[in-house]
């Protein structure tokens, strides 16, 4: 086929422009209009399926259909994580920052898996993962790698441990973990070779807390029994209900028996930006790893993960590799294969740099205090409602539920949690989830987004209000 007859994949230079801009057009449109937009509803495969599944496709299609495709059929129907009343989960609210960092990393296509393959995006996460650590006061020095997500953060964090008590460990160690800590941990375990009766469930005060003593006392019982205890997980910011454990006292404990300390701060992490997050998270700069999500509470997109190491001696242990086509890497550089599973790496530093640079700390951390009151605000506000019970929130999410009536099953009243969860996801105006603690169906509101401003709060409790009754 002569270069005459060929068919680029890309449209001529005046057509990528005008492609790209009807995008940018209608991504700017959806963002500023999202506060009108439903948040979310429930959908089946085969009602989804009918909007968006086709034949493969083996003749060409316009691009402009493609953009039309996806902003008619797929978008109005997809929950919108970023929504200023998305309240459901800890979201990934993003920001337009990160939307431009994210279009510098697909528009270049870096290769940040080696040195030799792109050097200057290295030498840029490098110099970000840095920041990251001065954010909350942790070691800069420290070794590190920007990853999809907390889930593959605690990974790196319990394999750079393995790496550190050798092999023996994976028949003998043993992982301690909170009943609130995240399932990404267990799977992590698993993943690595751990056998599952390796993981020590530990379990919480009323203040959904790791206990302390409990934890001691599993370390001295399964040292005498010749087992190997070598890695405590601390959440600094659980999932269910942001609960933040005792992170100085389980450092000093680590640190009376040898163990691994490594900290899931995936959430709350960085609160610690703010004097009142700071004061929360006393013992987060001891930890031997931090999991960190900069697409939570730094606004990124997703998939924008962080792990940090202290020692990076064992991070690089647990994932060195090995092949002839890699012998051109220079070996007194970081590559970033050395770091992590993955050899192929996008350019995700982008996006972190880009919102880090442009924002900067003071903005930021005063943008995190701001959720953290509009929390406050949302729970005192829902407690002045009787039919409810309230919980005060630590970081940004309001766990609360109703109160049992008189002669009511708590079966019965768990039903309730859950149908005014469900009204409100097919009212569509904001979106809650439930959990469970201390056994009891629970609601949860969580405030984690720019773009949720204290009126959005005080439109998304009257409607919970309203529905509830």
């Amino acid at each position: 086929m002569s270069d005459r007859e060929r068919q680029s994949l890309d449209p001529d230079r005046d057509a990528m422009r005008q492609l790209g801009y009807a995008l940018v057009d209608r991504v700017v449109e959806h963002l500023t209009s999202l506060p009108e937009q439903r948040v979310a509803r429930r959908g089946d495969h085969a009602e989804f399926a009918a909007l968006v599944d086709e034949p493969l496709p083996e003749q060409s299609t316009s691009l402009e259909n493609c953009l039309d495709f996806f902003f008619e059929r797929v978008l109005p129907d997809m929950t919108r994580v970023n929504h200023p009343r998305f309240h459901a989960y800890i979201p990934c609210p993003s920001s337009f920052a990160g939307t431009l960092g994210e279009m510098l990393a697909a528009g270049t296509n870096p290769f940040v898996g080696s040195w030799l393959g792109g050097g200057t995006v290295s030498a840029l996460e490098l110099t970000v993962l840095r920041w990251l650590a001065e954010l909350l006061g942790y070691d800069p020095a420290a070794g590190g790698i920007l990853t999809s997500g907390g889930s593959m953060a605690n990974l790196i964090g319990l394999a750079s441990a393995r790496a550190k008590f050798g092999p023996d460990v994976l028949q003998r160690g043993v992982i301690y973990v909170s009943r609130e800590g995240h399932a990404s941990v267990r799977k992590a375990a698993v993943i690595l070779g751990f056998p599952r009766s390796a993981i020590c469930t530990i379990g919480v005060d009323a203040g959904y807390r790791m206990n302390v003593e409990e934890i001691a006392n599993g370390i001295e019982v399964d040292r005498a029994a010749g087992r190997l205890p070598f890695f405590v997980c601390a959440s600094a910011g659980t999932t269910n209900s942001g609960a933040i454990d005792p992170l100085p006292e389980i450092a000093d404990l680590c640190a009376k028996y040898g163990v691994w300390l490594h900290v899931d701060a995936a959430y709350g992490g960085f609160a610690a930006m703010t004097p009142e997050g700071r004061e929360l998270l006393q013992g987060l700069e001891r930890a031997d790893s931090l999991t960190l999500d900069p697409h939570k509470w730094l606004y990124c997109p997703m998939g924008a993960g962080c792990a940090l190491v202290r020692e990076v001696r064992y991070l690089e242990a647990a994932f060195s590799a090995e092949g002839e086509y890699l012998k051109d890497l220079p070996e007194d550089e970081v590559n970033f294969l050395n770091r992590g599973p993955e050899l192929s790496r996008p350019g995700r530093v982008l996006a972190v740099w880009m919102l880090l640079r442009s924002a900067g700390r003071r903005s930021l951390a005063g943008q995190i205090a701001e959720d953290m009151r509009l929390a406050r605000l949302a729970a005192r506000l829902l407690r002045e409602d009787t039919r409810f019970e309230v919980d005060e929130p630590v970081l940004s999410i309001v766990t609360f539920r109703h109160r049992t009536q008189n002669g009511e099953t708590e079966a019965r009243r768990s039903g309730r949690d859950t149908d005014l969860m469900e009204a409100i996801l097919a009212d569509g105006h904001l979106m809650l989830s439930t959990t469970v603690l201390d056994g009891r169906n629970t609601l949860r509101l969580v405030v984690m987004n720019h773009r949720t401003t204290e009126t959005e709060i005080r439109k998304s409790v009257q409607r919970i209000l309203f529905l509830a009754r």
